[in-house]
């Protein structure tokens, strides 16, 4: 019998090397005691085995180094536990080695070790990395049968690998067999999971199940489906779900409205976004400034410029007061609809109210009064941002660069763009297209840095 000085040596050794990422001086370490006639105790031979699963897990001669310790710890009747068989399916499964996996997994049964979590997570992360889709859902089966609680990570790789390999269609059989286990959490986690994924028609079904199952909504996995609906150009469905929210028990705020009113008015479904627009004064939260800016934006994206003018007045009579972003966008629907003289005044009136006009809303108007050919107006609005020291983006000098191009002030729009270079501003593909069409009515001679997509920076005159 080994003494306790040599057993407390031995473990602090064998634990301390591998430390120090020098697990081939462990391995030796332990066979030198073992033909000294000492027995290496558990704790020795499952550091050993822990550290060279650490490093270079990708490497067949390791896990080869791996097996030979995991024998011996076999061989000296110190029984592998769960952990030991862990550490070793992980490596083996890092190699996509799926059937040794399960070979593994079996003889752990077979020696009454009991799976933990951590054990089942593994397994079925090993087995992905192999696509056994089949044998995944086995063990996950088995983990549920053994009262084994699957966590949100569990999930995300049964998940993933259904989603890789197709088979998408089998979450819903995951889902059955888990049913006890399946919180409002979880189900929260794996709508936001699949809406990621770009399934919205799978994490709505999932939301509807969770709906009928549960008494009570989870506000993460409500607010989650709406996004996704939203995003996916779902909006009748999104539409009804804010309207019987309250049915679980979750009361509708700003955020939820606003989601789903932005959706509305990014594909101009005008009726139905002023509908909910009146539905949420009546009987929802009131409409904070996002609401109304979206409101503005989304009526002037469809031409409403009425209805834009009118939600800006109810915006100024309201406990909300506009902002710059109200203004540039109802600045944005005028001109671009029109009504460039309107869109001036707007732009006097919230220099008067104390806002300081942005790149957006000098972008905004240049546009719009270069699109109506009155260029002096565009070029003193230009001098004028340069003046009140807002400087000028890529967008700004494309626009104006534009407007010189169209009518024909081919010397002006060249200066500019050589002011565009000494700002230190990169010339984009819109800045380049307009260049190209000027080679055709300027005999004078620019050179411009243009980025091939095989040589890189090259230089090319401008005729």
């Amino acid at each position: 019998m080994e003494s306790q000085h040599e057993q407390l040596h031995l473990q602090v050794l064998a634990s301390g090397l591998p430390a120090l990422s020098r697990f081939r001086q462990s391995f030796r370490y332990l066979h030198r005691h073992a033909a000294a006639g000492l027995q290496a105790r558990h704790f020795c031979l499952q550091h050993a085995d822990g550290c060279i699963g650490e490093r270079r897990k990708a490497e067949i001669w390791q896990v080869d180094d791996a097996r030979k310790v995991f024998d011996e710890m076999k061989k000296k009747h110190c029984e592998p536990d769960e952990f030991t068989y862990t550490i070793m399916i992980r490596m083996v499964g890092k190699l996509g080695k799926g059937d040794e996996c399960l070979g593994l997994f079996q003889e752990m049964v077979n020696r009454g070790c009991a799976p933990n979590m951590m054990f089942y997570n593994t397994m079925i992360q090993a087995l992905a990395r192999s696509k056994m889709v089949d044998k995944a859902i086995i063990v996950f089966s088995k983990m549920v049968q053994n009262n084994c609680r699957p966590n949100e990570f569990t999930y995300s790789v049964v998940l993933n690998l259904l989603v890789a390999e197709g088979q998408l269609g089998r979450f819903d059989e995951v889902v059955g067999m888990s049913k006890k286990y399946m919180t409002k959490s979880i189900y929260a986690y794996l709508v936001r999971t699949l809406s990621k994924l770009g399934h919205a028609g799978e994490a709505h079904r999932l939301f509807c199940n969770m709906w009928s199952f549960h008494d009570m909504g989870d506000r993460d996995a409500y607010t989650s489906m709406l996004e996704s609906l939203c995003s996916a150009g779902r909006t009748a469905e999104a539409v009804d779900m804010l309207s019987n929210i309250h049915e679980k028990g979750i009361t509708t705020d700003t955020i939820m409205y606003n989601t789903v009113l932005a959706a509305l008015g990014k594909l101009k479904q005008i009726p139905h976004l002023h509908e909910l627009y009146e539905k949420m004064k009546l009987d929802g939260p009131e409409p904070d400034i996002f609401s109304y800016n979206i409101m503005i934006s989304s009526f002037g994206r469809a031409g409403k410029v009425h209805e834009a003018v009118t939600i800006f007045e109810h915006l100024e009579n309201s406990d909300c007061k506009p902002d710059i972003i109200s203004y540039n966008s109802l600045i944005n629907c005028l001109g671009k609809n029109g009504d460039v003289d309107e869109a001036h005044m707007r732009f006097k009136e919230m220099q008067e109210k104390g806002f300081s006009p942005d790149v957006v809303t000098y972008s905004t108007l240049i546009e719009c009064f270069g699109k109506t050919d009155r260029v002096e107006m565009a070029c003193r609005l230009f001098d004028d941002m340069l003046a009140q020291g807002c400087y000028p983006n890529i967008v700004t000098y494309n626009i104006l660069l534009d407007c010189l191009e169209r009518c024909g002030r081919t010397a002006e729009a060249v200066d500019l763009y050589a002011k565009l270079k000494q700002q230190g501003l990169s010339p984009d593909w819109i800045t380049y297209a307009v260049l190209e069409r000027l080679q055709s009515g300027s005999h004078r001679r620019v050179r411009v840095r243009r980025q091939s997509p095989i040589a890189g920076w090259v230089v090319s005159p401008l005729r």
